[in-house]
């Protein structure tokens, strides 16, 4: 059985690469973050804390928002890109700091 938080970062990875094919020359600065956004989740996907259930609140948000945003690009009015995009860089930071498991103990 696959753990939550890595089926969340596939989801996360997948919807990535479906939004920068449907943004063409729109926005680019989100197909940067995009692109970074796959590279850091495919190197996450490596760590132990994708694999806890500490993983999965944070990593729900992130789906939701990148869901958001392939609906947003795929009815092509991008007037809410910016905003849900900074939701989600929001939440992707937050599931970064988590990953560092800084004061979490394992017994």
């Amino acid at each position: 059985m696959i753990p939550k938080g890595i089926e969340n970062a596939d989801a996360i990875i997948a919807s990535c690469k479906l939004i920068i094919k449907g943004l063409d020359s729109q926005e680019p600065e989100g197909k940067e973050v995009l692109q970074s956004v796959i590279d850091i989740l495919e190197d996450m996907k490596k760590k132990f804390f994708l694999k806890t259930n500490l993983a999965i609140p944070t990593s729900n948000a992130c789906k939701r928002d990148i869901i958001e945003l392939q609906s947003i690009v795929e009815g092509a009015d991008l007037s809410r890109f910016s905003e849900v995009m900074s939701r989600f860089r929001g939440n992707l930071e937050k599931l970064l700091k988590n990953a560092k498991m800084d004061g979490v103990i394992i017994t």
